[in-house]
């Protein structure tokens, strides 16, 4: 079994855990077990997304488009990164049809690994050179 925690969520994981534990115990006819608590590097790496943001600088500079337009919240969550997230993610439907945006902080690495590819691409057939560093990669 395994209890992810995002550190946003400590508070939920604490409360959670008792129970959590109690049922593995359920399962299990030992009577011992082991618990390990590692970092979770399934998700996009803090380098692809500081790459990302620094991309997402570039292609507002050389778009010329008005700084006011894509922030909200102090976060840049409109204009650019809203059209990647719509035309680069898979899309997901609530139940009722609505769109649910997915958010990057979601990602696996592969899956911002490629993310990156795809804006990379955009960017260069907008003629938009983008800084290439080993960021990208999969791994």
């Amino acid at each position: 079994m395994n209890l992810r925690v995002n550190r946003h969520h400590v508070d939920i994981a604490i409360e959670l855990f008792p129970s959590f534990l109690a049922s593995f115990l359920n399962l299990t006819d030992k009577d011992k077990v082991i618990i390990t608590i590692k970092e979770d590097l399934l998700t996009r790496s803090q380098r692809q997304n500081k790459l990302y943001w620094k991309w997402m600088s570039i292609i507002y500079t050389e778009t010329e488009q008005p700084v006011q337009d894509y922030y909200e919240g102090g976060k840049l969550h409109k204009g650019m990164h809203t059209k990647f997230k719509d035309d680069f993610l898979v899309k997901e439907y609530y139940a009722d049809g609505e769109l649910k945006r997915k958010s990057t902080k979601d990602l696996k690495v592969a899956e911002m690994h490629e993310f990156l590819e795809r804006v990379n691409q955009w960017s260069a057939e907008w003629g938009i050179r983008l800084p290439q560093p080993d960021e990208r990669s999969k791994s």
